[in-house]
């Protein structure tokens, strides 16, 4: 993976965002388009890995909101080692999108609950 890193940085930077992830949820990521075989392999295997992150999120996250859990009244976006902390969604929307992090709702529904 050490070799796509630096080579492909800004394409990775351009797939991952909550376009993609909607694309996945839905089922309609189209990588067609891709005509370079190495691109195309690292999306793939980045579609694999947000497939099984955005599956754990539909089954142990309570929020509605793709790596946003509550503890108590902080919001935390957590991606591995990178944490993001504020006291309200909507701040913590914005910090997350400043940070060029993938910010998406993946359950309207619930989202909207605890929002308020």
């Amino acid at each position: 993976m050490g070799i796509y890193q630096a080579r492909y940085a800004s394409e990775k930077l351009d797939f991952l965002c909550a376009e993609t992830l909607f694309e996945i949820d839905y089922g309609i990521l189209d990588l067609s388009h891709v005509k370079n075989v190495e691109l195309k392999n690292l999306f793939c295997y980045l579609e694999e890995v947000l497939t099984v992150e955005l599956m754990l999120n539909y089954r142990q996250n309570r929020t509605g909101m793709f790596r946003v859990h509550l503890f108590g009244d902080v919001w935390c976006y957590c991606e591995r080692d990178f944490i993001i902390t504020a006291e309200s969604c909507r701040e913590l929307e914005e910090r997350v999108i400043s940070e060029n992090r993938i910010w998406y709702v993946f359950d309207e529904f619930l989202a909207g609950r605890l929002r308020g």
